[in-house]
């Protein structure tokens, strides 16, 4: 019986310190709480799909491209808390040729779809073109941002709204908390996307 006590006392202690170990690596040791938030429409199809729920923490460092983030978007007196990649940075020159974002005359590798290859066209983006435009000069202390859909679905992102000021980028996106999709629970959202300046 004696064994059988200590037994438990040590499986709850193991418990115990992977439960606080966990919680100090998640949250940086307290400095960085992550929140926490759910793809709500198709938008940044293929990286995030519907229904997925994803981390959110403090941006750190400046961001970098590729880097998936929120910010924060006032549309019709509504807050809205809006996912979106990085595709340029201040004094960046970005276009866009068939839906493939090419910064600086390098064209990039982030994953992206275009559904309706024929609606090329809208009264909201600032060029009208959705998927051909550019290259365009990303003003100093802003970011230019991109959905992953480059549809109309894609709104609201800098094709529409132009550069997004730094100040309203709250965090960087950063791990997969429920997905069907085998293989990327907990795994990180941008892996492999970020390029370097």
């Amino acid at each position: 019986m004696r064994t059988l006590l200590r037994l438990v006392r040590i499986v709850s202690m193991l418990v115990v310190i992977t439960l606080v170990a966990g919680t100090l690596w998640a949250t940086r040791f307290f400095t960085s709480v992550p929140q926490t938030f759910v793809g709500s429409g198709p938008s940044m199809e293929p990286t995030l799909l519907p229904g997925e729920y994803f981390t959110v923490r403090p941006l750190d460092d400046p961001p970098r491209r590729g880097m998936l983030v929120v910010f924060r978007f006032v549309h019709d007196d509504s807050l809205y808390r809006v996912l979106r990649r990085v595709a340029a940075l201040p004094g960046d020159s970005i276009a866009m040729r068939a839906g493939q974002a090419i910064v600086n005359g390098a064209t990039m590798p982030w994953p992206f779809r275009i559904l309706e290859p024929r609606a090329s066209r809208s009264e909201l983006a600032i060029g009208g073109e959705l998927y051909n435009w550019g290259p365009v000069a990303v003003p100093d202390s802003t970011v230019f941002l991109l959905s992953d859909t480059r549809d109309i679905v894609g709104w609201p992102d800098s094709r529409f709204i132009g550069p997004v000021p730094l100040p309203l980028i709250e965090g960087r996106a950063e791990r997969y908390l429920w997905t069907r999709r085998a293989g990327r629970l907990f795994r990180r959202l941008d892996r492999g996307d970020i390029i370097s300046p």
